[in-house]
């Protein structure tokens, strides 16, 4: 069996790393935000999974910690094939 074989249990949606990585930063949604210059609901809403991380948004991201963009892209791309993963073992 190879690893690509396997589908996850959960998916993990790159919201949950971003708060993570703001907690462990030690910086809030807020502050985080106004320093992306997006509204921070926008914010809160990648956060909470109801928003994908969109290639703006990892720039954003990426510029704001310090970090690769395609970090965040390879997230977000991870996070929609472990759906549609668990979606097809579900037929």
């Amino acid at each position: 069996m190879k690893t690509s074989d396997i589908t996850p249990a959960i998916a993990i949606h790159p919201g949950e790393i971003l708060l993570d990585e703001l907690e462990a930063r030690e910086i809030s949604q807020k502050d985080f935000a106004i320093k992306l210059g997006i509204q921070p609901t926008q914010l809160n809403e990648i956060i909470k999974g109801k928003r994908g991380i969109t290639a703006e948004h990892a720039v954003l991201i990426s510029k704001g910690l310090n970090m690769e963009p395609m970090i965040w892209q390879n997230l977000q791309k991870l996070y929609e094939l472990d759906l549609e993963k668990k979606r097809q073992t579900r037929k």
